[in-house]
C-alpha cells in the first residue's frame, strides 16, 4: 500500500506540523470514546467524534467514478452513448478533491494539528468491504495508522443501545468484526494497533506500543487523568 502522493504533498503543505492521521475503527460500546481522549493525551493530537460513516460513501462514489471511466470511456466521445463523456471523467482528481473537503469540513484540524483523524462506529455495515475501506483510509490519508478496538460480546450486548437489539445477531456482529479486525491488524501490522477495552480501561500502559507506533512519548499520568474523569454518554 502507497500513500497517493499528491495528497501527501497537499497534507504537508496545508498542515505544516502534521505527523500524520490516525483513526479509530470500532463497534458501538467498545470504549471508543475513552480511546479516542487517551489518544489526545498526545500534544497536537486532535481525534474528531463519528460522522455517520461519511468515510464509506467517499469510498465508493471514488470506485463508481474509476468504474465509469475504465469500462466506458471507449463510448464516451459519443453522444449517442449511454456514458457519454465517460473519457472525462478524472477518478483521481475526483478522489483526491473529496478527501480534502473532508479533512477541511468534517475533521476540520487546526492548522497546528500533529496527529488528525476521526473516530468511528458503523463499520459493521461495509460487510466484504471493510478492508478495501481501510485501505482507502491508508492509500488517501497522510502516514496513517489504524487502531482497532474489541470488547467483550457479552459486555457489549449490555451497555448503552444493543440490549434493545436481537442478542444473538449482536453476538454474532461482534464476532464477524473482531475477527475482521485480527486479520486486517495480521496483515498490516506496522500501520495498525489492535487492543481491547478490558485491558486499556485498566491499565493505560497496554496502549504503550500504539504511542510507540506513532514514535509518541507515553505519558501515564495524563492518560490516568482521562481515565478520572466522568464520559458524557
Amino acid at each position: 500500500m502507497t500513500e497517493n502522493a499528491e495528497l501527501r504533498a497537499w497534507f504537508k503543505a496545508t498542515y505544516p506540523e502534521l505527523k500524520g492521521c490516525v483513526f479509530i475503527v470500532t463497534y458501538g460500546r467498545s470504549g471508543s470514546t475513552l480511546l479516542q481522549n487517551m489518544l489526545m493525551t498526545i500534544p497536537g493530537c486532535v481525534v474528531r467524534g463519528e460522522n455517520f460513516n461519511a468515510i464509506q460513501p467517499l469510498f465508493e462514489t471514488a470506485q463508481r467514478a474509476r468504474r465509469s471511466r475504465t469500462q466506458w470511456k471507449k463510448g464516451g466521445p459519443d453522444p449517442s452513448h449511454p456514458w457519454y463523456g465517460a473519457h472525462q471523467i478524472a477518478p483521481a482528481a475526483y478522489r483526491n478533491a473529496m478527501v480534502k473537503a473532508f479533512v477541511r469540513h468534517v475533521i476540520s484540524p487546526p492548522q497546528d494539528v500533529r496527529w488528525l483523524g476521526f473516530k468511528e462506529i458503523r463499520y459493521h455495515t461495509m460487510g466484504e468491504r471493510f478492508p478495501a475501506v481501510l485501505d482507502f483510509l491508508r492509500d488517501s490519508f497522510f502516514n496513517t495508522h489504524i487502531v482497532m478496538s474489541t470488547r467483550d460480546r457479552e459486555q457489549v450486548l449490555k451497555s448503552g443501545w444493543w440490549p434493545k437489539h436481537d442478542p444473538d445477531k449482536v453476538r454474532g456482529m461482534v464476532e464477524r468484526m473482531d475477527e475482521r479486525f485480527a486479520a486486517y491488524h495480521a496483515e498490516n501490522p506496522g500501520t495498525t494497533s489492535l487492543v481491547d477495552y478490558k485491558d486499556f480501561s485498566r491499565d493505560p500502559k497496554v496502549l504503550e506500543p500504539t504511542f510507540k507506533a506513532l514514535d509518541e512519548p507515553f505519558d501515564e499520568a495524563a492518560l490516568s487523568g482521562v481515565m478520572s474523569r466522568r464520559l458524557k454518554h
